[in-house]
Order: structure tokens, then sequence, then C-alpha cells
């Protein structure tokens, strides 16, 4: 009988059976060597390449998205370079990268830095898909004579459940047929951006004609990249939204945003609940009808943690070793709950020490959960005073 790593293992279904996170992290523990290739509901494919677990390729179907327009558009090579390249590729039969060392246009090491990043976007890209399905074939590619990566899977999934929190949240203000345009305040060159030079190409198409849908299908880069550029830029006043949009299309918007919230708390999708409503709340304060769902959500989120995930007196331990958390990336909120986090602690423990809501540190808890970088191993029955009750807040929120 073949071991688990060994064994030959064909799998395909659809993400509503198992989700980007739970796909990534099998590859991972199982230590898997085939081909991943997932689509969503347009077509759109993307290819990943696992060897031993560890993620060492990846390609998409999308042109706009490709590795070149991805390097012309950041500034590592011209459109000439690039050219020269890719003929140099056919020729040879390698790929695009392999070719650009060749060339002398890239060194190795930020060849491997570029696809790494790339490689990253279109996996994070992923875990905002509606729909999607998947099928893993255990042949490994033939690599040879290109350049590949080596990266940590850990280091995705952490990244992609995170940009899933804030796509939600920043979604509710911004949507694809929003229109902005350039403030009286210049690009601040300066200050820390989630990535400062998306930000810049976004900012030079924001001219208030062209809707945020238009400026995505212009850039190489993902949807998230550009939406959360656009956020970064309105909390820095230094764009604004434009005249087109109406008042009564912005409270359509508003109604269908509530329904849409309302719909996944309904279906047990939580965080996107919370983020879609907190998004409103923070874009629209003091509309009322918000703030009730907002609260009415908030607790049915907190009774639905304690009765199926954890509860208060559970002791969470992280699951992955001291190389992987170098890879993950945290938020503050992130950082301080996860630091907390020994093997001793109970939730109720850390959320106690902690700055955070008690909503706040849930979610916390649940998303690096669902990152895969925490578990309870040692969970304990769902006790009486959680089952068929209100539970009443843990922790009143930090003023």
């Amino acid at each position: 009988m073949l071991s688990p790593r060994t064994a030959i293992v064909t799998i395909q279904g659809k993400f509503s059976t198992m989700s980007m996170a739970d796909l990534i992290q099998w590859g991972r523990t199982a230590q898997r060597t085939g081909l991943l290739r997932v689509i969503d509901e347009k077509g759109k494919q993307i290819e990943v390449t696992f060897r031993d677990g560890r993620i060492i390729w990846s390609s998409t179907s999308e042109l706009r998205h490709s590795y070149s327009s991805y390097l012309l558009f950041l500034g590592y090579c011209t459109g000439a370079e690039i050219a020269e390249a890719l003929r140099a590729s056919e020729s040879a039969g390698v790929m695009l990268a392999s070719a650009l060392v060749h060339n002398r246009t890239l060194t190795r090491e930020v060849a491997v830095s570029t696809l790494t990043e790339k490689t990253v976007e279109d996996l994070c890209d992923v875990f905002l898909w509606r729909e999607g399905s998947f099928q893993f074939d255990p042949v490994l590619p033939n690599t040879k004579d290109s350049i590949v990566i080596n990266l940590d899977p850990i280091r995705v999934v952490s990244e992609g459940v995170r940009r899933a929190d804030v796509w939600s949240r920043i979604t509710a203000a911004i949507h694809p047929t929003s229109f902005f345009e350039q403030g009286e305040e210049p690009f601040p060159s300066e200050g820390a951006w989630e990535n400062a030079k998306v930000a810049r190409h976004v900012f030079d198409l924001l001219d208030g004609s062209s809707n945020v849908h238009d400026i995505v299908l212009k850039l190489p880069f993902s949807r998230y990249q550009v939406y959360r550029a656009i956020s970064e830029m309105l909390q820095r006043r230094v764009i604004v939204p434009g005249d087109v949009t109406s008042t009564v299309d912005r409270q359509q918007r508003i109604i269908r945003k509530i329904d849409e919230a309302c719909r996944a708390a309904n279906e047990a999708r939580w965080t996107e609940a919370l983020e879609m409503l907190q998004g409103l709340a923070s874009a629209y304060p003091g509309r009322q009808e918000i703030l009730h769902h907002l609260l009415r959500i908030t607790d049915e989120f907190r009774q639905a943690i304690y009765e199926h995930n954890f509860i208060l007196d559970d002791v969470p331990v992280v699951t992955i070793g001291p190389d992987a958390i170098s890879h993950v990336n945290l938020d503050s909120s992130d950082a301080f709950v996860f630091s907390r986090i020994d093997g001793h602690l109970t939730v109720r423990r850390i959320l106690k020490i902690s700055p955070l809501t008690e909503a706040e540190g849930l979610r916390v808890f649940k998303r690096l959960l669902n990152a895969k970088v925490i578990d309870f191993p040692n969970r304990r029955e769902l006790a009486p005073k959680y089952s068929g009750i209100r539970v009443a807040p843990l922790v009143e929120p930090v003023s």
C-alpha cells in the first residue's frame, strides 16, 4: 500500500465542497506533487504547480494578468526588452523569466521575487471568487531550464483569508460602477501604502470619466489591489467621488449591500456579512438601518462561534512551524492575538487582555482558524450554557 505522501491522488470538485484555503493547505500538509487547476464561473483558469507541498510555479489564462504585463507596469522591463525576451523564450522553449535572466534584463533574484509576488497575487484572487471548481492531477509539469519559486502555501492561505476580509469591507463603499477623480492634493509619495506602485498607476487613471470596472480592465493587477488602492486614497482624501453617481443610485446600492450582508449572515458567512456592514457604517455614518443590522448580525455571529467553532474555555494552539510564521501577513489585531497563543491561555483569557472588543477578537480567532495557522485540538463539548440561549457579551466595546 502506498503511503499518504506517495499515493497517486487525482481530486476534483467545487469550492462549495472544498474551499481554496482547504485545498492549498491540503497540498502543503500532504506534501503533494502535481498540478492544481482552478476555474471560475466565467472560465478564467489559474494553474499552480506543487512539488513536495511547496508551490513552484503558477500561470493564468487572463492575458492582461500575464507576467510580462506585470513586469512592464511595475517598471522592471521596457516593452522592447519584453518583446526580445518573448522571441528568445519561444525559440529556446523556455519560460519568459528564464529568457529575461539569460538576456540580463533581470537578475535571478528579481525574477524569483517577482514570480513569487505574481503567484501570490493570482492565487489570492481566487479567495474572492463566489464560485469555482478545481482539479488536481499528480503529474509534475516539465520545469526543466525554467526558473521556479519555492513558496510556502501557508503564505497564500493567510494572505488570501486576510484579503477576503478586507474585500468585503471596501466593496461596501466602492462599486464597479463608481466614479472617482483626483482631488486638490497631489499623490503623496511618502507614507505607508499596501502597494505604492499599484496605487500610483490607479491614481493616474482616476479622472472621473472611467468607472472602477474600467480601471480594473486597464491594469494587470488583481481586483483587490485596485480596490485597495482606491480605498487608501479615499482615506487620505487625495481622490473624491465623481459627480456621475447620483444620490438615488447610491441609496439603491446601500439597500442592495444590506440585503447581501443579510443573505451572507443567513448562510453563515459571518465575516463577509460583518465586513460589508462595517464598510457601509464607515462610508455612511449615522445611518440607523445600517447600525441596526450590524448590531444584530454581530450578536448572531457571537452565538454561532460559541455554538459551532470554539467556546471561551477552549485553548488555541499554533499549527505552523517558526519557518512558516515569518511568511504569514498579520495585521496589528491578528498579531496581538497570535502573539498571546501559547498553548495554555484560553480564548477567554486572551480576550480579556486584548484591547479588542469581544466580537473583534472572535473574528481574529476565526480568521486565524480559517487560515489554518491555529487550531483547537482539544475542543471541549458544547457547554450547556451556550446551547439554545443568548450569551451576554464578555467584553464591552472600547471607546
